[in-house]
């Protein structure tokens, strides 16, 4: 047992380790994990309302979600390490229960009892702590390494760590050290124990071996399962058709993004900035290394900004019979610039953009998303009608087109699913975005992008904006889209962890049964049993232990899924489930096959010696 001993725990150690790298302690600011994250930043427009929810909401919150997903698979992986642990110790006691108890009846005293117990489990635990320790390191090292650019992680709680090892410790020594106390209860017959040591295999003991790799087994699938539908339930981080990466003739050329701050003349002017934002993209039109894309208030080219409460006219709508002609509705509101729709590959599905003006010239226009139309303008036409942000009292804006809907997941991807197009010429932002892409052709890295989008914007005569944060497009989408990916890594590994450590453990557990009933078998095989027959036995009882353990945890893992995992994750995924059974099953009959075949040799004696 000494090996499944030091690699269980091992496991145990390295996942309580890794835990305390997604746990903060005494910070008081309320934030249980330590991943730190860029945000896209939400800025004032004029005449529209304070946002209800800023452009981050719903980025952090992915995050803690995402973190809080990560935690719980970690904690199930230590779970099913600590299980197979103490699976791992249940299976010791009974292996050495017999010589224990004659030990007790010959007057060996307590306290040795123990001291020897101490120091056999006390060199498993300094292995397990160093390897432990070094695979956690490992694990943060790796995913430091790995991070998407604008992700990295606070100081770890060690203070949480050294009190969960210390509790692994107090577990280890009550499941180990209990049972040997037992045994000097005045109570306990020893007499008649020592006697059932001799006898083949008592019913008894069998049942109870049988009991604790069961439901071993049981727990262990039900975790592993549990966090395989977990992690096939975050799917992918995949952009879901964001371009980004690509200039407007999809060469494959670096995209570059970068803020435009008006100076301190024009920040409070409307007119000068939206005068300042339509001199700055027409001179990078103009720029013969530059592809410019569009300007935008920022995150609107991935679909992500702040959001405002917002009332549409419906018309003759109804709810269940009930006239309902004005709709209320959390929508993401950005103010872009002429050509946005067309630069980010955004067709018409009905109307047209936005017609050219001012700060109060003329009618103001809005275009909505394709998801905005569907679901809160129920009575065609859309083109037309009007939408309020800030809701009612609003200021009313008239619908002129409708656009695809942005795809793509990641941070922030849980926010509103609407969107409202604003003209920055009616609506300038206090600060805009550029995309601008520059052929491959003509740079030969992002560095040179970077160089020369630079150099086009200092170039621009009698400018009063100022340049800052020009950076790679791709490293914006990396942190959008990537941070799920990059935890879901992470998780897998826990997966993989958990899942070893119950092979481990449970093939400790099994070996342990098997070599238990070898005296039984020696006496069946020196009564004319056939070898064939002798091995079979064996085979069919782990089977069915094993079939059993399978069954009841993928039973369990439809309960606890149900019962205590997010609405997005399925109770029943078919691939799964038959490949973790597969695998429970092989292991358990793979367990069985040395001491069957063993069972099966012509010397009974050397079958009982064993």
């Amino acid at each position: 047992m000494q090996r499944p001993a030091i690699l269980t725990c091992t496991a145990v150690v390295a996942m309580v380790l890794s835990v305390a790298l997604l746990v903060r302690g005494g910070s008081g600011d309320g934030r249980f994990h330590t991943v730190v994250a860029e945000v896209t930043p939400t800025v004032e427009m004029e005449g529209v309302p304070s946002p209800d929810f800023r452009a981050a909401a719903a980025e952090l919150a992915d995050l803690d979600g995402l973190a809080r997903a990560t935690l719980v698979l970690f904690l199930m992986a230590a779970a099913t390490a600590l299980v197979s642990l103490l699976g791992v110790i249940a299976a010791e006691t009974l292996l050495l229960e017999g010589r224990r108890v004659v030990e007790v009846m010959l007057g060996a005293p307590l306290r040795g009892m123990l001291r020897a117990t101490v120091r056999r489990w006390r060199r498993r635990l300094l292995w397990s702590l160093a390897a432990g320790g070094a695979v956690a390191a490992g694990i943060a090292a790796l995913m430091a390494a790995l991070a998407p650019p604008g992700i990295s992680f606070a100081a770890p709680s060690w203070m949480t760590g050294l009190g969960a090892l210390l509790i692994l410790a107090g577990l280890l020594a009550l499941a180990a050290l209990v049972p040997i106390r037992t045994l000097y209860s005045p109570s306990r017959p020893l007499v008649q124990e020592a006697e059932s040591q001799q006898l083949t295999d008592p019913r008894p003991r069998r049942f109870n071996r049988v009991l604790m790799i069961t439901g071993q087994l049981t727990v262990a699938v039900t975790i592993v399962t549990a966090s395989g539908l977990f992690l096939l339930s975050g799917g992918g981080a995949e952009s879901g058709g964001v371009s980004g990466t690509g200039g407007r003739g999809g060469d494959g050329g670096h995209t570059v993004l970068g803020l435009l701050s008006p100076t301190e003349e024009a920040r409070g002017d409307p007119f000068a900035r939206a005068a300042l934002y339509e001199s700055a993209l027409a001179g990078l039109q103009r720029a013969p290394e530059v592809v410019a894309e569009s300007l935008a208030t920022p995150g609107a080219w991935i679909g992500r900004g702040p959001e405002v409460r917002t009332a549409n006219e419906c018309g003759r709508c109804s709810d269940g019979g009930m006239p309902h002609p004005i709709h209320i509705a959390i929508v993401k509101h950005h103010a872009v610039m002429p050509g946005f729709f067309a630069e980010r590959g955004l067709p018409f599905v009905a109307g047209r953009g936005f017609s050219t003006g001012g700060p109060g010239n003329g009618a103001r226009e809005v275009v909505i998303n394709l998801a905005y139309a569907r679901d809160h303008f129920l009575e065609p036409p859309v083109i037309g009608r009007q939408v309020a942000l800030g809701g009612i009292r609003g200021e009313w804006h008239v619908v002129v087109g409708i656009v695809r809907d942005i795809g793509g997941r990641g941070l922030g991807a849980s926010g509103s699913p609407y969107s409202v197009y604003l003209s920055a010429l009616d609506h300038p932002p206090a600060r805009i975005e550029l995309v601008a892409s520059v052929p491959t052709g003509v740079a030969e890295d992002e560095e040179d992008s970077l160089r020369i989008v630079r150099e086009s914007l200092a170039g621009l005569p009698g400018s009063g904006l100022a340049v800052g944060e020009l950076r790679p497009a791709a490293d914006e989408v990396e942190r959008m889209h990537g941070t799920a990916v990059w935890l879901g890594q992470g998780s897998r590994g826990a997966g993989v962890v958990a899942t070893l450590a119950a092979v481990f453990g449970m093939v400790g557990a099994m070996r342990t049964h098997v070599r238990s009933r070898l005296r039984d078998m020696g006496i069946r095989s020196a009564l004319g049993a056939a070898p064939r027959a002798l091995k079979r036995l064996i085979l069919r009882e782990a089977l069915r232990i094993g079939g059993a353990g399978v069954g009841m945890g993928l039973w369990g893992t439809t309960l606890v899924v149900g019962v205590v995992g997010p609405p997005d994750v399925a109770i029943f995924n078919a691939p799964l489930f038959l490949a973790v059974a597969v695998l429970f099953l092989g292991v358990s009959v793979a367990a069985a096959v040395p001491g069957a075949r063993l069972a099966a040799t012509a010397e009974p004696r050397e079958v009982m010696d064993a």
